[in-house]
């Protein structure tokens, strides 16, 4: 029997058809700024722009306001340290400005210690408890010398016997109050512990400082070493090398020892470069982020790098080129859980790294002129480049006046790492997004889709009014605006674009400190390969 050749099959015209659109959900990007991995390979979760968006476990979280908190001086400011007594009564938030030392607590500044002598009025400050249960406030500067503020009798300039007027930097470490000279590898110790005043002993350190340079500053790191807990003595120097020093008494080479000498490349030269975290201490400098627990035990390295890690290739030469610029900070923000890195203005620009302290995701903050910043109450203070003194991360506005009028809505600017959508050889055509935020209130939103990896920002701002809620027992019933209350606000928006890889970029405008982005939804048309 001949084979008979069958009839072609005729697909079902239904069953044929080509599905049109998908959807996929995307995360929030709460793993922060990445930088160091390919843009091909990055998590969804992490992201490529983050400002003004904290990244935390449940979602991104638009950094809270800030608002003038004291009139605006005469002078620029170029320090700002907080005096925290053991009676809260007594804590003074000081700024440096024109020469002199003011009392910037209230709205209206005060002079409280004039014609101090500072060259450059950049201060090192500490706080150091007494036997008798005093809290003193010491403070340095470059040809002013050494201070000490009381709570009792205020300002009074000391003068230790062979103390030097040119001093860089002040630490208490064992009881004992410790200074830098300025640009010199000499540091100075008072003989009596427990004292603010008397002799003051010099102690080379230049056998150390192994790349040359002189001690930048001093530090007490606690330290549980498996013997205990002990106080160990570490002194940085400006190029990098880091000693640390153990024992006691520094005039008894039994009792005083080098423990160790460790590098972690040039630190920044005006401001504070470190920060305690936790049971650790971190040193700012051109290889990052440096944990000092790490450092001693092997532990920072390529291999096992340091928290900065995700955004070292931006940060690293920032810090090469602006190291010798006013003015840096390294500072830890408890009631926004933030470790903040507070660079110089980049062309009279202001942009700060901060890191979530639970998860270690990155994101920056911008809108923000820091000149200076001290903590007072656990709340965050900064000096702002028009002279004023503001607090941070406080409120829901941006730049609100002493009467409660001027602010602006906090803006972010966000863009997600790359997606290949699950097909990463297919074209696809991008249609539209939908964004979830919880918050009080809609925030404004514009966005687009970004392919092929491309960053092209969003056209415009968002227009974003916030509502003001009315007070009881004064606004009018049936008039006033009730408290809001968090909720889910969702809307379409269309995009276009064609690439195998495409990325949500997006402006916000809202309500600071309130408004979440929870993930977004994206919707195209899978194609082709070509």
């Amino acid at each position: 029997m001949p084979l008979v050749a069958l009839k072609p099959y005729k697909s079902p015209r239904l069953s044929a058809a080509a599905q049109v659109s998908m959807l996929t959900s995307i995360p929030a990007p709460v793993g922060g700024l990445n930088f160091r991995d390919p843009i091909s390979e990055m998590p969804p979760t992490d992201a490529m722009v983050m400002d003004n968006f904290i990244p935390q476990r449940t979602g991104c979280l638009l950094r809270k306001g800030w608002s003038f908190s004291c009139n605006s001086l005469t002078d620029p400011v170029t320090s700002l340290f907080s005096y925290n007594a053991a009676d809260s009564a007594d804590n003074r938030l000081f700024a440096a400005s024109g020469g002199s030392i003011w009392d910037v607590t209230g709205e209206d500044a005060v002079e409280d210690q004039a014609s101090t002598g500072s060259t450059d009025g950049i201060w090192s400050t500490t706080q150091f408890a007494l036997a008798s249960g005093e809290v003193v406030l010491l403070a340095v500067s470059p040809g002013a010398g050494y201070w000490v503020y009381e709570a009792t009798s205020g300002w009074t300039q000391k003068t230790p016997t062979n103390l030097p007027t040119d001093l860089l930097s002040v630490a208490v470490w064992k009881n004992r109050v410790w200074f830098t000279e300025n640009k010199t590898s000499t540091v100075w110790y008072l003989e009596d512990i427990d004292a603010i005043d008397g002799i003051a002993v010099a102690f080379e350190m230049g056998s150390l400082l192994r790349n040359g340079g002189s001690v930048r500053g001093l530090i007490n790191w606690t330290l549980d070493s498996g013997v205990g807990v002990d106080d160990y003595l570490v002194v940085v120097g400006t190029e990098g090398d880091v000693g640390v020093w153990q024992g006691t008494d520094p005039t008894a080479a039994a009792t005083f020892g080098l423990k160790g000498v460790w590098y972690v490349g040039p630190v920044p030269a005006i401001g504070r470069f470190f920060t305690a975290y936790g049971g650790d201490v971190m040193i700012l400098s051109e290889l990052g982020l440096v944990p000092m627990s790490r450092l001693v035990n092997g532990q920072f390295s390529e291999i096992q790098p340091g928290p900065s890690s995700k955004i070292q290739n931006v940060l690293s030469p920032i810090i090469v080129k602006y190291r010798n610029d006013a003015s840096w900070d390294v500072i830890i923000v408890p009631n926004s859980d933030v470790l903040i890195i507070k660079l110089p203005p980049q062309n009279g620009i202001y942009v700060q790294y901060a890191m979530n302290v639970n998860t270690g995701a990155w994101c920056t903050f911008s809108g923000m002129p820091m000149v200076c910043t001290a903590l007072l109450n656990g709340q965050l203070y900064f000096a702002t480049d028009d002279k004023g003194i503001a607090k941070g991360l406080f409120g829901e506005e941006d730049g609100l006046k002493l009467d409660l009028l001027g602010g602006d809505a906090v803006a972010g600017n966000i863009q997600g790492a790359f997606n290949a959508f699950e097909m990463p050889g297919r074209l696809k055509k991008f249609t539209m997004v939908r964004p979830v935020f919880i918050t009080e209130q809609a925030p404004g939103v514009k966005l687009r889709m970004n392919t092929q990896y491309s960053f092209t920002s969003v056209a415009g701002t968002p227009s974003f009014s916030g509502t003001t809620f009315s007070e009881w027992d004064t606004a009018v019933w049936g008039i006033a605006k009730w408290s809001g209350v968090s909720n889910t606000y969702e809307s379409w928006f269309g995009v276009s674009g064609l690439g195998y890889y495409g990325a949500v970029r997006m402006r916000v405008k809202g309500i600071g400190g309130s408004t979440t982005l929870s993930s977004y939804h994206v919707l195209y048309e899978p194609g082709g390969i070509m």
